[in-house]
């Protein structure tokens, strides 16, 4: 497992820069099977260089707007962009996922997602509501596998270790839904976190907009 560098599209994204990015977002209602799953997993990833994401920053990344920078687009721009994927997912109605195996994989530790193809529907919805605002240009975040990130390597390590130590984690996979993206102004940077002088990246983000998926 390598140190976690996040991309603005295909390039590094520097310290602090803002992006407009699309998350969808799980229902996580206290007691939930998805709100236990999590917390344990952060209880098990303290013994790692590895920093987990709080149940409030727990996401989907669908896509990102590479043209341009989060300071760069007005508020026009971000209307426009909104309605256009509000107009893209209406109907579509809530996506009910299982969240698991957690898997330590490249750079972190992050949620397999099941069954996943009304999510790449949605995500392919996102990104033509975004090339309709912006042009074809304007994503070049790289599309893969749909997941949900837990935790984000700060350090080199061993990705055996991680693996065991989550694999230990029940439940080990929990059901929850989907019912609302949102259209977000990310900012990524240097930390420490609590009780640490270890400099760690953080991820931030303020709504510019919240889109239900069920009307």
């Amino acid at each position: 497992m390598k140190a976690f560098h996040p991309s603005f599209g295909t390039a590094p994204w520097p310290d602090g820069l803002r992006v407009l990015q699309l998350y969808a977002f799980p229902e996580l209602p206290p007691g939930s099977a998805l709100h236990t799953l999590l917390g344990d997993l952060r209880v098990a990833l303290a013994r790692l260089p590895v920093e987990p994401l709080p149940d409030h920053r727990a996401h989907i990344t669908l896509d990102m707007v590479t043209d341009a920078t989060a300071d760069a687009v007005g508020p026009a721009e971000r209307r426009d962009l909104a309605d256009r994927v509000r107009g893209a997912v209406a109907g579509l109605g809530p996506i009910a996922l299982q969240a698991g195996a957690p898997i330590a994989y490249r750079t972190g530790v992050r949620l397999d997602l099941h069954p996943d193809d009304r999510l790449a529907e949605l995500q392919r919805l996102v990104r033509a509501a975004v090339h309709g605002a912006r042009g074809p240009d304007s994503t070049a975040y790289p599309l893969g596998v749909l997941h949900m990130t837990a935790g984000y390597a700060h350090a080199d390590t061993d990705t055996d270790a991680p693996a065991q130590l989550i694999h230990r984690v029940r439940p080990g996979h929990a059901a929850f839904t989907v019912r609302r993206i949102a259209l977000v102004d990310v900012r990524w940077r240097r930390a420490p976190p609590a009780g640490s002088d270890t400099s760690v990246r953080q991820i931030s983000w303020n709504t510019v907009e919240t889109i239900p998926l069920d009307g």
